[in-house]
């Protein structure tokens, strides 16, 4: 990636030592650092060359670190596994991927969170985005859109509608159903229109909206899926909306925005 968009890049490893306070423990702690700064260096030990790269080893909880480095970076990008590597796993997302997901303000980019995925070969020729039509959809826009151009692969754009039950269909369920559609697709050209761009767009329509998005990553075989990471604003804080099941069921790696 770093080397596809000409971008510098940091090798991060958080060390959680915030409960080694006791004599015995200090010392201890010196010897773990030691022990991962000099696997740090070595990391990764294969063929890989990567350009321009910084290692970095920093103390204190995992997803706070790498939080806080990337918003001292201009135009960061986040990059981190997910950790669904067993059938009980991919139930959830690792604490530290959610905790990131939660509080970075930059896009994140993770792994398929799943059991037979193949390793990435770093290459992406289809991509999807999916938008919601809500006020972030030109940035996930720009960025479905800068991401396509410096790979140069095929975007898709895809936005879910809920499909009704077919055993309760009515002439007032189809017209309700019609006008959802017809809404979109006059949004969406509101948004492209603000981007300064014209793409199609693909309607899928599914029970649930992760099936609709993850159906379409599917049928255009495709690298990455593209979205938008919603936000809620309320008594409890932000809630990202829709971004933990999407990245739970995507097929490819998945850059949330």
């Amino acid at each position: 990636m770093a080397k596809n968009l000409n971008i510098p890049e940091v090798l991060l490893y958080a060390l959680p030592t915030e409960h080694m306070v006791t004599p015995q423990l200090i010392h201890e702690r010196v010897r773990i650092r030691q022990y991962v700064q000099e696997a740090l260096a070595r990391f990764p030990e294969s063929e890989l060359r990567i350009p321009n790269v910084k290692r970095e080893l920093v103390e204190g909880p995992a997803a706070e670190s790498i939080v806080v480095r990337a918003s001292k970076m201009e135009a960061p990008l986040i990059m981190m596994p997910t950790r669904g590597h067993t059938r009980f796993r991919q139930l959830l997302l690792g604490s530290v991927t959610a905790a990131v997901l939660h509080d970075a303000s930059c896009p994140v980019w993770t792994e398929a969170h799943q059991d037979s995925q193949q390793p990435s070969e770093g290459i992406y020729r289809s991509l999807i985005c999916a938008v919601d039509m809500g006020p972030r959809t030109p940035e996930v826009l720009r960025t479905a859109l800068d991401f396509s151009k410096a790979f140069g692969a095929i975007l898709h754009v895809v936005h879910s509608v809920p499909r009704g039950d077919q055993r309760f269909a009515n002439a007032l369920s189809d017209r309700a159903h019609a006008l959802l559609v017809d809404t979109a697709r006059e949004n969406f050209a509101a948004h492209c229109q603000t981007v300064g761009t014209q793409l199609p767009l693909e309607i899928v329509e599914e029970f649930h909206l992760t099936d609709g998005v993850s159906g379409a990553v599917r049928r255009h075989n495709a690298d990455l899926l593209v979205i938008g990471r919603g936000v809620i604003q309320g008594a409890l804080g932000r809630l990202r909306t829709n971004a933990h099941n999407l990245i739970r069921l995507s097929p490819c790696a998945v850059l949330s925005v």
